[in-house]
C-alpha cells in the first residue's frame, strides 16, 4: 500500500494539446534557436571572423602600368607608328593572357559590351583628335608667331626656352596629376573629374597667350597651359590603358594613334591658315580644349565610381619615383639615350620650322609661306602614313630590332640632307616626307626594342615612363642646342648638319646594343 502514493506522484497526468488556433508560432521567429546555445565555441569564433570588415583593394598606380605609359609613350613619339599594329610585346604582369583570366574584361574585371567597346573606340580616337589639334596649332605655328612678334630679330632663344620650360612644368605636372588622379575617390571616378578640370585650365590660360606683353609673361602662360594639358591627356592617357579589355588594345591604340597625328595635321593647317588672324586660332584651340574633355566624357561609357576603391595616404615618394633609372642595365640605357638624342635631332628643325619657311625658303614672305608650311605638314603626315604600311613588314623581316632603326635613322639623314643642298620649297616638302616616314619607322621598331631590353619586367611601367622622360628631355636639348646653333652662325640652314649629327649618334647608340639581349 505504501507504493500507490509514491507511483502516483512519479506519474502524472498528461497535459492535453492545445486546441487549434489556440497558439500560434510564427515562423522564423518563435521557433527560432537561441544561437548561444545552439553554436558550439568553433562555430561562435567561424562567425566572428565573418564580421571583419574587408578594405576594398586598392587600385594599382597609373605610373606603374606597362599599357599606360606604352600609351603616353607613343604620344610623346610618333603616334603614327601605333596604326602599324606590330607586337611590341611590353611585358604586364597582370594580363590576362599570362594566366586564365579572361582576356575580354578591363583591369577591374568588367566585360565591356560590343557597343561599349564601340564607343570607347570612338572616344579615346576623337579625345585623341581634339586633344592633339590644339597643341599641334600653339607648337608648330601659333607660339613662334607670337614669339617673332615680341622678340624680332632675336626669337630663337626666347622660343626656345619657352619650349624648354613648357616641357619642364609638363614633366612635373604628370608626376603629380598622376599620383593625385590614382587618389581621387568621387562618384564621378577617378579619371573624369581631372579630363573636365583640366580642359577647363587648358582653355582658360589658352584664351590669354595672344595679349601678352612679352616674352616673359608669355613663357608663363604657356607653362600654365601646359599644367591644363597634362591635367586633361594624362587622365586619359590612364584611362586607355585601365578600360580597354587585352583583347581589343591592339586595335583601339591603333585609331588612337591616327587621332593624334590626324589632330597634329589639322592643328598645324588651321593655325597656319589663320596666321593673320593669331587671336582666331587661340579661340579655336581654346574651344578644342574644353570640346575634347565634353567628347571623352560623353562618348565613353561612364567612369564607375570611385568611393568604394580603398583609399590611401599619398607619400612623397610615389611622386618622382617613376623616374628613377634602373640599375645595371646597360642595354635599356643605351635604347634611352639614343631614344633622347634622336628626339634632339626631331626637334632641332620641328621646333624652329615655321622660321626655316619663312625666313630661310620664303625670305620673310608671309603669304608666300602659308601655302609652304602646309605642304610640309601634309607631307609629314603622308611620311608617317607611309610608314605604317611598311612598318609591319620591316619588323617581320629583321628580327634584330637594331637593323631597321638603323635604316630609318640613314633615311633621316637623307631627309635632313635634302634642304641642305636645294634649300627651297621642294627640298623642304622633301624632307617632311622622308623625315616624316623615317621617325615612324624608327620609333616604331624602337618601342618593340625597348621592350626586349626591359631590365625587370615587374618594373615594366616605371622603365617605359623613364623612356617618356628621355624624350621629353631631347626636346629640352633640341631646342636650346638649335638656338645656341644659330646664335653662333646667324643662318637657319645651320640646323640640318646639327640634327645629322643627332641622327648619326643616335644610330651608332642603338648600335652599339648587345646582339644578345642581355641587360
Amino acid at each position: 500500500m505504501s507504493d500507490e502514493p509514491q507511483n502516483r506522484h512519479d506519474n502524472p497526468m498528461p497535459t492535453p494539446p492545445p486546441l487549434p488556433g489556440q497558439i500560434f508560432v510564427r515562423p522564423g521567429i518563435d521557433d527560432r534557436p537561441d544561437l548561444d546555445k545552439a553554436l558550439t565555441p568553433e562555430d561562435k569564433a567561424a562567425l566572428a571572423r565573418l564580421t571583419i570588415r574587408q578594405n576594398p583593394r586598392q587600385p594599382e598606380a597609373s605610373g606603374d602600368r606597362p599599357e599606360v605609359q606604352a600609351a603616353q609613350m607613343s604620344a610623346e613619339g610618333a603616334p603614327m607608328a601605333a596604326a602599324a599594329r606590330i607586337d611590341t610585346a611590353v611585358p604586364n604582369l597582370e594580363s590576362s593572357f599570362l594566366d586564365l583570366r579572361d582576356p575580354m574584361v578591363d583591369a577591374d574585371g568588367y566585360r565591356p559590351s560590343a557597343t561599349e567597346m564601340t564607343r570607347m573606340n570612338i572616344g579615346f580616337a576623337a579625345g585623341a583628335v581634339l586633344c592633339a589639334a590644339p597643341l599641334g596649332a600653339l607648337n608648330t605655328v601659333i607660339l613662334p608667331v607670337l614669339v617673332d612678334r615680341f622678340a624680332g630679330v632675336g626669337r630663337t632663344l626666347p622660343l626656345a626656352l619657352l619650349i624648354a620650360f613648357g616641357v619642364v612644368m609638363s614633366v612635373l605636372s604628370n608626376a603629380v596629376v598622376a599620383v593625385l588622379s590614382d587618389h581621387t575617390r568621387t562618384e564621378l571616378g577617378r579619371r573624369t573629374p581631372w579630363i573636365l578640370g583640366g580642359a577647363v585650365v587648358a582653355a582658360l590660360f589658352t584664351l590669354p597667350l595672344g595679349a601678352s606683353a612679352n616674352t616673359v609673361i608669355l613663357t608663363l602662360l604657356w607653362c600654365l597651359v601646359q599644367i591644363g594639358y597634362v591635367m586633361l591627356s594624362a587622365p586619359i592617357a590612364a584611362a586607355f590603358g585601365e578600360r580597354i579589355p587585352d583583347k581589343f588594345r591592339s586595335r583601339a591604340d591603333a585609331y588612337r594613334g591616327i587621332g593624334l597625328t590626324v589632330g597634329q595635321l589639322l592643328g598645324a593647317v588651321v593655325a597656319v591658315l589663320l596666321i593673320r588672324t593669331p587671336s582666331v586660332a587661340i579661340r579655336l584651340c581654346a574651344a578644342c580644349f574644353v570640346v575634347a574633355a565634353v567628347v571623352v566624357v560623353l562618348v565613353l561609357p561612364r567612369e564607375r565610381s570611385s568611393v568604394e576603391l580603398r583609399s590611401r595616404a599619398i607619400e612623397q615618394h610615389e611622386f618622382f619615383s617613376r623616374y628613377r633609372m634602373p640599375k645595371d642595365a646597360p642595354n635599356f640605357t643605351r635604347v634611352l639615350v639614343a631614344r633622347l638624342v634622336m628626339t634632339a635631332g626631331v626637334s632641332l628643325t620641328g621646333v624652329f620650322l615655321w622660321y626655316i619657311v619663312l625666313y630661310a625658303v620664303n625670305g620673310g614672305d608671309v603669304d608666300a609661306a602659308v601655302p609652304v608650311m602646309a605642304a610640309v605638314a601634309v607631307a609629314s603626315f603622308v611620311g608617317g602614313l607611309i610608314a605604317t604600311l611598311v612598318l609591319g613588314p620591316v619588323a617581320d623581316h629583321w628580327e634584330d630590332g637594331r637593323i631597321p632603326s638603323v635604316l630609318a635613322c640613314g633615311l633621316y639623314v637623307i631627309g635632313l640632307a635634302v634642304p641642305c643642298v636645294t634649300p627651297s620649297v621642294a627640298g623642304v616638302v622633301v624632307y617632311a616626307l622622308l623625315s616624316g616616314c623615317a621617325y615612324v619607322i624608327f620609333d616604331g621598331i624602337g618601342q618593340r626594342l625597348a621592350a626586349s631590353v626591359l631590365p625587370d619586367i615587374r618594373m615594366a611601367g616605371r622603365n617605359l615612363a623613364v623612356l617618356n622622360l628621355a624624350s621629353q628631355i631631347g626636346v629640352i636639348v633640341g631646342a636650346l642646342l638649335g638656338a645656341l646653333a644659330l646664335f653662333v652662325v646667324g643662318t637657319y640652314q645651320v640646323l640640318f648638319p646639327v640634327a645629322i649629327v643627332a641622327v648619326i649618334v643616335a644610330a651608332a647608340v642603338i648600335w652599339s646594343i648587345h646582339e644578345d639581349r642581355g641587360r
